[in-house]
């Protein structure tokens, strides 16, 4: 076999590709690296290179942790009876290799996140210099950072990660598609969002009818939309017709499915890869990092049993579980639809907020059975686990549940902790682009928890790689009364002009089907047993959410930073946007009543920083960041 030298001087010399085969091709999984591209750079004037190509896999059917992957006795096989799939990856190192772990990125919908929220680093498909690391913080904790294709319906091209699976031939069942229309139109792709593949064409030549509902509410009456006013399009991938506003969902037979599922099984053998005696990245730890969809597929991941590997140890070492909430996805049943989550108005119903939702076994309602999140898993292949969560996810993703059962909190486990980053919403609004609706308040909630979310990797970094003690947790308890209900769900007086979501996100208990333990869905769409109305934060008497992980701005508040915002346009007005929240300003009277000017306000906001970073929930080469954006929202405040 090459070795790792060898292959770093041939691709520094040639711009050919090079493939290197791992092993024997029978037994391994991960079976050949397929470099394609490699350029060199210097960071901190380190020497550092960014590689990209292909892993090419091999799964044996007969293996039990590889019948994990629903429908792969339907793959196509070759000559050894093997399944095969390949997967892009591009990585980050320095050029000597001496890392102390890798911070394996589960990429979201193909993009690369790492360096956006932990680097502080500008938005880069493709990251190949000093400018594109930001300041650094992943390569200064000495982490090689990862990412690997596993979606299948993201497209190929140079700027995504993604990979090819077979597909289950001759299989065939029943589709989903939806869409909540504010708008008039007269096409709808029968993909999840623009730039997502159509994966399930409709098929023509099934005897099984397609049918289409329209309605006008979350959980409202679906009506029939004549078939003769609709049509889909040559290609089977969208449907043409004249659709007004409202929630629209289609059901269509499609067949040959992909066999979504390996790309769990793609995760699981390329970090045993990376901790082999073979691999051309060596490390001996590896952090799995997932962040919303991605976050909920780690969840997935750990409830399907995948960070078992097949010498009864770790895949990943470590996980960081970022805005996933109580979810888990369509990763691994039959015609599943990575991509498709779960909002309170968009994308209903699909298998996303589900029973379990905690680590610790807990009751199911409907069947009484006690089931937990990490069942599956043994005390042996169980990784160390920070989640975060955001307070939108607590709202919109039914975060409450992953620590909360009834009416009793839950703890986590020794190898957990949870982290709820209090009153910021799904992702850190940059100021640019918020929008101004009057009175002090904001569309978007530019609350940068991401200042936490550095000083936690920095945490379990250590933990996984060091063995040094993790942080407590830090989120919101019914105990405590840290947590209400949506009816006593209460702003302060000086909030009262804004209006409050009629619901925060709802997890579901849903029949799927019998045969939904196979994971087959033949319920489109699925019955609906029962509703979890799930738990959200209290707040204090500035409007920002107590208990959890608060932000020095919470501390010393200019504004509420509200995780929610509503629907501002078309119907159901009361509910709420996916993703995005508010902040609203202080009234200048009441910000002069407590600081006399921007100096006092500033000296106080150090003494917040000074005790977050005492706690190690911010680093200190973060503190001119905070300072610099609360002189913003100082500035606005006082010239309104």
């Amino acid at each position: 076999m090459l070795g790792r030298q060898m292959l770093r001087v041939f691709c520094l010399i040639s711009s050919c590709c090079l493939l290197v085969l791992i092993g024997n091709p029978v037994c391994a999984k991960l079976t050949k690296v397929e470099v394609l591209e490699q350029t060199a750079f210097e960071y901190q004037q380190e020497k550092y290179e960014s590689v990209s190509g292909y892993f090419y896999f091999q799964f044996d059917p007969s293996d039990s942790l590889n019948q994990r992957v629903t429908d792969i006795e339907f793959a196509s096989k070759d000559e050894s009876g093997m399944v095969a799939a390949k997967a892009s990856f591009y990585l980050i190192q320095p050029s000597d290799e001496q890392v102390k772990g890798t911070l394996f990125e589960i990429s979201n919908r193909g993009s690369k996140a790492s360096l956006r929220y932990f680097n502080n680093a500008a938005r880069n498909a493709m990251p190949s210099s000093e400018e594109s690391l930001g300041d650094g913080l992943i390569q200064d904790l000495g982490l090689r950072v990862l990412w690997v294709g596993w979606q299948a319906d993201v497209p190929v091209n140079k700027d995504t990660m993604h990979v090819m699976l077979p597909v289950a031939k001759g299989v065939e069942g029943l589709v989903r598609s939806d869409w909540t229309l504010e708008e008039n139109t007269t096409e709808l792709l029968l993909s999840h969002r623009p730039g997502i593949e159509v994966i399930y064409p409709f098929d023509n030549e099934s005897a099984q009818p397609a049918y289409l509902t329209k309605r006008l509410s979350r959980n409202g009456q679906r009506s029939i939309v004549d078939r003769e006013t609709w049509e889909f399009n040559n290609e089977g991938s969208a449907i043409t017709g004249s659709f007004s506003s409202g929630i629209y969902e289609l059901v269509y037979p499609s067949n040959d499915p992909v066999v979504v599922g390996l790309g769990l099984a793609i995760l699981r053998d390329t970090a045993t890869y990376l901790k082999s005696s073979e691999s051309q990245f060596p490390s001996q730890k590896v952090i799995g990092f997932g962040v919303s969809q991605t976050g909920r597929l780690l969840r997935h991941f750990l409830y399907q049993g995948f960070n078992e590997t097949s010498e009864n140890s770790k895949a990943f070492d470590g996980m960081l579980i970022h805005t996933s909430g109580a979810g888990r996805g369509s990763f691994n049943h039959r015609f599943g639809q990575p991509s498709r989550d779960a909002h309170r108005f968009s994308a209903f119903f699909y298998p996303t907020d589900i029973f379990p939702f905690t680590s610790r076994p807990t009751q199911n309602l409907i069947n009484r059975e006690l089931e937990g999140l990490l069942d599956k898993q043994s005390s042996t292949t169980r990784p160390k686990i920070f989640y975060t969560n955001t307070g939108y996810e607590y709202w919109g993703r039914a975060a409450s549940l992953i620590h909360t059962a009834s009416d009793k909190d839950i703890l986590p486990l020794e190898n957990e902790r949870i982290f709820h980053l209090a009153s910021g919403q799904n992702f850190v609004e940059r100021i640019e682009n918020l929008k101004d609706i009057g009175n002090g308040v904001y569309r978007g909630n530019p609350l940068d928890f991401l200042t936490n979310l550095r000083a936690l990797l920095s945490s379990l970094s250590a933990w996984v790689i060091d063995g040094s003690q993790p942080p407590d947790s830090q989120f919101p308890q019914i105990e405590n009364q840290e947590l209400t209900n949506i009816q006593k769900y209460q702003l302060p007086e000086w909030l009262t002009s804004i209006d409050v979501p009629q619901s925060p996100h709802s997890a579901y208990l849903l029949d799927y089907s019998i045969n939904w333990q196979h994971g087959v869905i033949d319920n489109q769409p699925p019955r609906l047993l029962a509703e979890i109305i799930p738990f959200v934060p209290t707040v204090d008497r500035w409007g920002n959410e107590v208990g959890g992980l608060r932000h020095p701005y919470l501390e010393e508040p200019l504004a509420a930073f509200l995780p929610w915002s509503l629907r501002d346009q078309g119907f159901s007005p009361n509910e709420m946007r996916d993703f995005r929240g508010m902040m609203v300003l202080m009234q200048k009277q009441d910000v002069l009543a407590r600081y006399q000017d921007w100096a006092t306000y500033q000296a106080k906001l150090n003494t917040a920083i000074n005790k977050a970073i005492e706690r190690n929930e911010i680093l200190p080469r973060d503190r001119e960041r905070l300072v610099i954006q609360a002189n913003w929202i100082w500035s606005k405040i006082m010239d309104d």
